[in-house]
């Protein structure tokens, strides 16, 4: 009887190291997955920061050139107080 019980404890073990040993395997999968998503997550984003500073860079010489071409244009007028 007592070989009954170490054969049964040793298959128990058996399924606790075989259940531990998957739930490792699937936590391992996972985590490679999470990281390959958030750096496809943090290229995406880097990408979007890059396209908006590129934007921005580009409205700013539009709006200097603007107030470059402005202020060449811009004449005293009779309206003007500055003089006095």
């Amino acid at each position: 009887m007592g070989l009954i019980f170490d054969l049964a404890v040793v298959a128990l073990a058996l399924v606790v190291i075989g259940s531990l040993a998957l739930l490792a395997w699937t936590l391992a999968v996972n985590a490679v997955r999470a990281v390959h998503t958030g750096r496809e997550r943090v290229h995406g984003l880097r990408q979007s920061v890059t396209d908006a500073e590129r934007r921005l860079q580009s409205a700013s010489k539009r709006a200097s050139a603007a107030l470059a071409e402005l202020s060449l244009h811009a004449t005293p007028g009779a309206g003007d107080r500055s003089d006095r």
